[in-house]
């Protein structure tokens, strides 16, 4: 008896239902179709592999997620121009033909969301949605958006971008959408938020950029934020965030920055400066490095706490500096303007003219040694130039085209090189005469003071020798 009630109850409903509610005409198969409170078909979860012929063409909802549809075409919506919601989600769409929303000028929201094999999108996928303002494009395994793909679509309020594989943005990405409130990054592949990549979005409310892969912020960044009260940057790998690139964000209020390896010294002071006058609620900045400091929060610390710059690896990537994050250029944060011109970057060869003999050193025993080695290499070079004046002129003859640092002596010296016979007296009478330089009258002379002595000798002995016999 009670079974009958039942059935007679969920009869009397249906039969109201049709009553109450007009049913379009011409509804698709496995669709039900309705007109209030709006025109309306509802195929979901139906097994569909393709988009429905036939969709009156009154219909401004229509509900297609959770089937088995591949391929949206350029004629699957030309004749309903009514449309105002398009739900396509959870579906294994792969491919949007250009065009395919062509027409639809009165689409609010459009929800193609969790197709994982949609990939790529066509820059003129959305062309013509001027009255767009919700748009759905999460878990779609998108890895790039093409240039100029949301261009037009001036009514957007809402952007949802999560779950991802974008690892970066290009400039300008959303320029047009300078009515967006809400945009949903997070659990991206994003690296680095560029200076244009958020220009553009003057009224935006909610940024949520929390579980990418952001190691920098650059500092313009949020220069066109200037009405933003949430910011997500948790789970990043972020080490440092410039103060100068918060300044913009005058209506924040809150703010999550936990989950990056924050290094606490003197280049976190300007976003240690920033939070003392930041208003609203934030999350804690857990220290990373240094050692003493771990755990503990940035923004609590005191000003001689950051103090010194870690000696952090650029080869490592985790930890970078505000010029270049992913560059190899000496930190510069903690020292004062007179400083930073004279840091050198690794990159830079010296100059071997900019140096002196003199090498300049921290350690005094070094300084002296450096004194004396050049005290004997100066006495060498003195004695050189001397040898060299001794000798053979340097504009005579061969030598004329030898250096004055000759590291070879006159007498080591191929005597044909000089022009000259080969000696044949000893060594020894060689050096002798040539202790003391003479002229060639001295030096005949004492060849024929010679001749004479002998001269004296012989006719003594001559004659002694003829009265003998």
């Amino acid at each position: 008896m009670k079974s009958l009630l039942r059935e007679g109850g969920r009869l009397f409903f249906l039969v109201l239902w049709l009553n109450v509610v007009p049913v379009l005409n011409g509804c698709p198969a496995k669709c039900v179709c309705y007109s209030e409170p709006k025109p309306t078909v509802a195929c979901q979860q139906q097994g569909l592999f393709s988009i429905p012929t036939e969709i009156p063409v009154r219909s401004q909802r229509i509900f297609l997620q959770s089937n088995k549809l591949t391929v949206v075409r350029s004629t699957s919506f030309s004749s309903v121009h009514n449309l105002t919601v398009l739900w396509m989600y959870s579906n294994n769409i792969s491919h949007i033909e250009s065009g395919a929303f062509y027409g639809l000028e009165r689409l609010e929201e459009l929800d193609i969301g969790d197709n994982s094999n949609l990939r790529i999108i066509s820059p003129s996928a959305f062309r013509g949605l001027n009255k767009l303002r919700i748009l759905h494009l999460h878990r779609c395994g998108l890895s790039e958006l093409p240039i100029g793909v949301f261009r037009g679509l001036y009514s957007l309020q809402y952007l949802y971008l999560q779950d991802n594989n974008l690892l970066a943005l290009h400039d300008d990405t959303f320029v047009d959408l300078a009515n967006l409130t809400h945009l949903f990054l997070h659990n991206n592949k994003i690296k680095v938020v560029m200076d244009h990549m958020l220009r553009g979005l003057v009224h935006l409310d909610r940024l949520l950029l929390h579980q990418n892969r952001i190691v920098h912020v650059q500092q313009r960044a949020f220069n066109d934020l200037g009405n933003l009260t949430t910011l997500f940057l948790f789970y990043n790998n972020l080490t440092m965030l410039s103060g100068e690139t918060m300044e913009p964000l005058v209506s924040l209020q809150y703010l999550r920055l936990n989950g990056n390896q924050w290094i606490c010294d003197c280049r976190a002071r300007p976003l240690w400066d920033w939070f003392k006058r930041f208003k609203g609620s934030s999350s804690d900045l857990e220290c990373h490095l240094p050692v003493t400091l771990v755990g503990k929060d940035l923004k609590r610390l005191k000003s001689n706490d950051l103090e010194g710059c870690l000696d952090t690896n650029p080869h490592s990537g985790k930890f970078l500096s505000f010029d270049d994050p992913m560059g190899e250029s000496i930190p510069r944060c903690c020292l004062s303007d007179n400083d930073k011109s004279s840091i050198i970057s690794s990159k830079t060869l010296p100059d071997p003219s900019s140096y002196n003999s003199r090498q300049i050193t921290n350690n005094p025993q070094k300084e002296k040694e450096n004194i004396s080695k050049t005290k004997v290499l100066e006495t060498e070079r003195i004695k050189n130039d001397t040898r060299s004046k001794q000798g053979v002129s340097l504009n005579d003859g061969p030598l004329a085209t030898l250096s004055n640092n000759l590291d070879q002596s006159l007498d080591k010296l191929n005597p044909e090189l000089l022009d000259m016979e080969p000696s044949t007296a000893p060594a020894k009478k060689k050096k002798k005469c040539s202790k003391k330089p003479k002229s060639d009258q001295s030096c005949l002379k004492s060849h024929g003071s010679t001749r004479r002595g002998l001269g004296l000798l012989f006719f003594p002995m001559f004659w002694l020798s003829l009265t003998v016999s």
